[in-house]
């Protein structure tokens, strides 16, 4: 009776392409899984973040852009981020995590706490906390007022509901909850240095451009959020920048880079920035 040994380098071939396509399977189901829970995150707050208010342009612009502290998977944070986007503003974010180090020891330093959302306003000498007087300070300031702030922004079960309703939407770890770790806690020291914040493009409402957040906020990068929403006046020079209109778009002087798809920017930020 005759015998054969096992072929090992069939077997390894075998192995390497059941692995293979046990890493496919489980980047389509995460693709997948990703682009479901931020667009469900995106329903939960129906219209809101969507689209720039008719007549933005007559009001008040600030001369100094507005800096904001804030936690992306922070119900209230999300709040205020969405009347940015209706009042056409833009914001230096600076991304404060749980347990992150880059910029809560600036935010207590600033503000007394850690709390968040913080919002600094250069242009009226402003400091504040709380979602519901920062949105009262921009619609007044910057917007028709603060009777118009819609009631899905304003303080009250169903508002406050909703909103923690689409952070559990995006509950996982890498979806803005946490500071991103790596393999070891991370420190002040061990973060990679941004000498200049990237630029994002962005609206609210878009599930896209929400991975790219939560991306920025986990690993601590500064980022200058421009809101390109429907009817922003500043569509037109994005495209100029950008060749289409499309979002998310990055622009990392850093690197000297420029990219479009949520996908691809979220494995450059954590190439470039992880620590």
């Amino acid at each position: 009776v005759m015998t054969h040994k096992p072929n090992a380098l069939v077997d390894s071939l075998n192995s390497n392409f059941l692995i293979t396509i046990i890493n496919l399977l489980l980047s389509v189901m995460k693709r997948a899984y990703n682009i479901t829970s931020s667009t469900a995150a995106t329903l939960a707050r129906p219209g809101l973040g969507m689209s720039v208010l008719k007549g933005v342009e007559g009001f008040a612009r600030p001369e100094q852009r507005l800096t904001l502290y804030l936690k992306e998977s922070c119900p209230w944070s999300r709040k205020v981020r969405e009347g940015l986007s209706v009042l056409d503003l833009d914001a230096d974010i600076k991304p404060c995590p749980i347990e992150g180090t880059r910029y809560r020891p600036e935010l207590v330093a600033k503000g007394g706490k850690e709390q968040v959302p913080f919002l600094v306003d250069e242009n009226t000498n402003s400091k504040m906390y709380e979602s519901e007087d920062i949105l009262e300070h921009i619609y007044n300031k910057y917007g028709p007022g603060s009777s118009h702030i819609p009631m899905l922004m304003k303080d009250g079960y169903i508002a406050t509901g909703t909103s923690r309703l689409a952070t559990l939407m995006r509950a996982l770890p890498w979806h803005g909850l946490f500071q991103y770790k790596g393999d070891d806690a991370t420190s002040l020291s061990s973060l990679i240095p941004v000498p200049k914040p990237v630029t994002l493009y962005s609206f609210e409402a878009s599930p896209f451009c929400r991975m790219v957040r939560e991306a920025l906020d986990s690993l601590e990068v500064p980022y200058t959020l421009i809101n390109v929403a429907k009817n922003s006046r500043k569509r037109k020079d994005f495209v100029k920048i950008s060749g289409k209109m499309q979002v998310p778009f990055i622009v990392d002087e850093n690197t000297d880079t420029k990219m479009f798809e949520s996908e691809k920017i979220v494995e450059y930020l954590y190439t470039h920035y992880s620590p």
